[in-house]
């Protein structure tokens, strides 16, 4: 399952993120692939959201992976060292076929 976000991923907006994704979860899904080409903005409360959901998804032993993240989005993940925990690719291809679909 693809999923694109746009605007803001911050304190306000984070636990909406964080519940919309996981209504999503299936069991038996291959997995969520979260597109951020539209993020404008991420902070701690919007990693905060990706590592729970990461975690959750790692627990129901199913995959979770960013997509087509904006350069200074992806600076913030890779400072956090988020990207040693969560699988970053750079478009939504990419994605799709590490998911095998």
């Amino acid at each position: 399952m693809t999923v694109s976000v746009t605007g803001r991923i911050d304190g306000m907006t984070a636990n909406d993120f964080e519940k919309e994704i996981r209504e999503l979860f299936v069991e038996d899904d291959n997995g969520v692939i979260v597109d951020l080409s539209g993020v404008t903005y991420l902070s701690s409360a919007g990693l905060r959201s990706m590592l729970l959901i990461a975690k959750t998804l790692n627990k129901m032993q199913s995959k979770f992976a960013l997509c087509a993240v904006p350069n200074t989005i992806l600076e913030i993940i890779k400072i956090a060292g988020f990207d040693r925990i969560i699988d970053v690719v750079p478009s939504r291809a990419d994605a799709l076929a590490k998911f095998g679909n």
